[in-house]
């Protein structure tokens, strides 16, 4: 490994060790917005919060028969190709920006991928309705986009089964609604929540989960 890090630093004409993160030595490498956001897409802290959901919700996804299953502002499409082995459904990622269904077709290509708001979406259809964006989409956005479920009766079986998730990691300037506290997101949140979570990613931030209906 060393000296394939020594042949690349010299090559590139940057210093390449092998205690930096991917994404670092991605930007040694290349000053590309695409590839580095691809790399971004699928670190550590990304997985580990998509491993964590599916693992919450996989007891749900289970008893379910073939459920229809949106992820929202789905950016590539990681999660959604994750849940494709809970339903002979196509999975729907949908993210307001092109590019992510432009990468995510050739990443995940049994992924449907859509290209639209979440204020121009509508889950109606849907048997559950994931969005681990909600940093970065306000608190009336994401009720106004929820309240858009479908919501049949008092049986819980005919209701959209829904996952947020948020965080208190504010050093980013696009996370324009991080939550101190899961009380915080809960109380933000207008839904019948039924589980409520909290995991510490890397030492660094909180990531919060809500379920519900």
């Amino acid at each position: 490994m060393k000296s394939i890090l020594k042949a690349i630093s010299k090559s590139i004409g940057n210093e390449i060790t092998e205690d930096m993160d991917l994404l670092r030595v991605i930007g040694k490498v290349t000053n590309n917005k695409d590839v580095k956001s691809i790399v971004n897409s699928v670190n550590s802290n990304q997985v580990m919060s998509k491993e964590w959901l599916v693992d919450t919700i996989k007891p749900k996804l289970e008893l379910m028969n073939n459920p229809k299953i949106c992820v929202a502002a789905g950016w590539y499409g990681q999660l959604a190709d994750r849940l494709r082995e809970y339903t002979d459904e196509k999975v729907v990622s949908f993210d307001m920006d092109p590019k992510c269904a432009e990468i995510g077709k050739i990443l995940y290509p049994e992924v449907k991928f859509e290209t639209q708001t979440i204020e121009e979406f509508d889950p109606a259809k849907f048997d559950i309705i994931i969005c681990t964006s909600c940093e970065h989409i306000t608190d009336k956005t994401i009720n106004d986009f929820i309240a858009k479920r479908k919501k049949v009766g008092l049986n819980r079986s005919n209701k959209t089964f829904v996952v947020l998730q948020s965080n208190d990691y504010y050093g980013l300037n696009e996370h324009v609604n991080c939550k101190r506290n899961l009380s915080e997101f809960k109380w933000s949140i207008k839904m019948n929540i039924i589980n409520s979570l909290e995991k510490r990613i890397d030492d660094k931030f909180n990531r919060f989960m809500l379920v519900g209906y």
